[in-house]
């Protein structure tokens, strides 16, 4: 059994070819989160976009085609910012993606979930 605590609203997000777009998430935890004691997902359905976990990007599993073209802001992430930064934009990512925060530490049952709709249309 686990809390899934809702995170921002369903969010909307247009880029043309070869921008970059940034995906917002933010946690509604309040206060400052402890990185070693969280991970984040990114993934579309089960495609995994990035994963950060023990304070650090973790990428073995990246989808090859995210590969070098995702960035969190990590001098953010303590304060709540999980928005994730997607390079050279192409119309093959058009999709939902699925922004999921656990913490690891005392409350290991927190899980925060929130959509972002991605539309890339060509220039």
């Amino acid at each position: 059994l686990f809390l899934l605590i809702p995170g921002q609203p369903d969010t909307t997000c247009y880029a043309f070819v070869g921008e970059t777009v940034v995906l917002p998430c933010t946690t509604t935890s309040p206060g400052e989160l402890i990185l070693s004691k969280s991970m984040l997902y990114w993934q579309i359905d089960s495609v995994l976009v990035h994963f950060f976990h023990n304070g650090q990007d973790s990428l073995r599993y990246q989808d090859r085609r995210y590969h070098g073209r995702t960035s969190l802001f990590l001098d953010q992430m303590k304060h709540g910012n999980f928005s994730l930064k997607l390079s050279n934009v192409q119309l093959l990512d058009t999709a939902v993606y699925t922004c999921i925060y656990k913490q690891t530490g005392e409350r290991p049952n927190e899980t925060q979930k929130s959509k972002i709709n991605l539309i890339v249309s060509g220039k």
